[in-house]
Order: structure tokens, then C-alpha cells, then sequence
């Protein structure tokens, strides 16, 4: 059952990175090392983690990273906490993070209060030149919430990249200028896989 489920979910990556490559135009150079953190509760969040492991993506990945923790610089839980995800050794601990990649769910309780978490965590980048990214993975279409309306007016502003995959987009669409940030609609959570291997970097684990 087990090599039944592996060989499934590498069908689906292949799958995902053989339809997304031919549709989506190649986004802004997405330097690292990345901080990963998230706003809000979906029910893909599992999956993304494990795109990038399976993608061996460097990054530091924390569900309440803080300001204090960006500072750190990459690295910065090792030997703090256990490693149920680990920052891939490709930098020298400490090196300052290039990119915020804050992965949105829908609204849950405690999560008007963690916009202002969110919010400082994406100033800091862009004050030292940095990226941000949301990935919007609120496939429940969560999106009328006002706990959510008040986080998207929030972060827009801040934010270089915005990929909505299976997601609405109507709460971002008011705030969206021009072309900033730049737009990315997938119409399945997987085809960010291909997304990820061509602007993440990295390479497949199994390469």
C-alpha cells in the first residue's frame, strides 16, 4: 500500500510539472535562502511541505516564524528546535533570508491577530531588498471572510508574486495594481510543482 501511494503522488508530480511548464510564464528571480511561514488553516498545507521536500527547496519553514527569527537569518532553528522540517545546509547559518513565502489558508481562530505578524515579517524583506510571495491554497474558498479580506488588503502591498492555486481570487482583485504583483491562477494545488522546480530551484530528490 505504501509503494502504491509513493508511485501515486510521483505520477501526480510528473503530471503537474508537464501541464503547469507550458502555461505559466517563468516568474521574477526568486533568490534564496527562503523563509517559509503561513497565515491561516488549509487543508493542502501537507502537500506544499512536501513538494518542497520532494524538490529539496532551501528554505527554513515555521507555521509562527517572527521577525526576530528573519533576523536570525537562515538556519536559525537549528539546535533551538526538533526538525520536523530542516533548512537544506546549501548556506552558512545566518546568511539573511531573500525571500518571504507565506502560504494563505482561510481564516481560523487567532488569525485577525496573526496578520500583524505577517505584516512585519513582509516589511522587514522588503526593506532589505528581499521578495514576497504568497501562495493562496484556500481550496475550501474560504475567501468571503472579512478575517480574510483584512488580511489580503494587508499584505498586497508587499508582495512581488501572488500564485492562487484552486483558489479565488475575487478579495485580491480590488487591490491588485497594474501588473504588481505579478498573477499566477493554477486550476489544481499540484501543477504548483512544476512551479516550483523551474523558479524554486533545486531539483527533484530523485534526480
Amino acid at each position: 500500500m505504501a509503494l502504491l501511494k509513493i508511485a501515486t503522488v510521483m505520477l501526480i508530480l510528473f503530471a503537474g510539472s508537464i501541464l503547469c511548464s507550458l502555461t505559466v510564464e517563468p516568474l521574477p528571480v526568486i533568490e534564496d535562502p527562503l523563509l517559509m511561514t503561513v497565515w491561516g488553516e488549509s487543508i493542502e498545507l501537507q502537500n506544499i511541505i512536501y513538494f518542497c521536500d520532494s524538490l529539496q527547496i532551501a528554505r527554513d519553514y515555521s507555521r509562527f516564524a517572527t521577525v526576530e527569527d528573519l533576523a536570525s537569518g537562515a538556519g536559525y532553528r537549528i539546535g533551538r528546535e526538533l526538525p520536523d522540517e530542516f533548512f537544506h545546509p546549501f548556506y552558512v547559518t545566518g546568511t539573511p533570508y531573500r525571500t518571504l513565502v507565506v502560504i494563505v489558508g482561510g481564516a481560523e481562530r487567532g488569525s485577525a491577530e496573526d496578520i500583524i505578524r505577517i505584516e512585519m515579517l513582509a516589511s522587514s524583506v522588503k526593506s532589505s531588498g528581499g521578495k514576497v510571495l504568497a501562495i493562496d491554497i484556500d481550496v475550501e474558498g474560504t475567501g468571503d471572510d472579512p478575517v480574510k479580506e483584512e488580511f489580503v488588503r494587508t499584505i498586497v502591498p508587499f508582495l512581488d508574486v501572488l500564485i492562487v492555486a484552486e483558489s479565488p481570487t475575487d478579495q485580491y482583485l480590488p487591490y491588485l495594481k497594474s501588473d504588481t504583483p505579478i498573477l499566477v491562477e493554477l486550476p489544481v494545488v499540484v501543477d504548483l510543482v512544476s512551479i516550483f522546480e523551474r523558479d524554486f530551484g533545486g531539483g527533484r530528490c530523485c534526480d
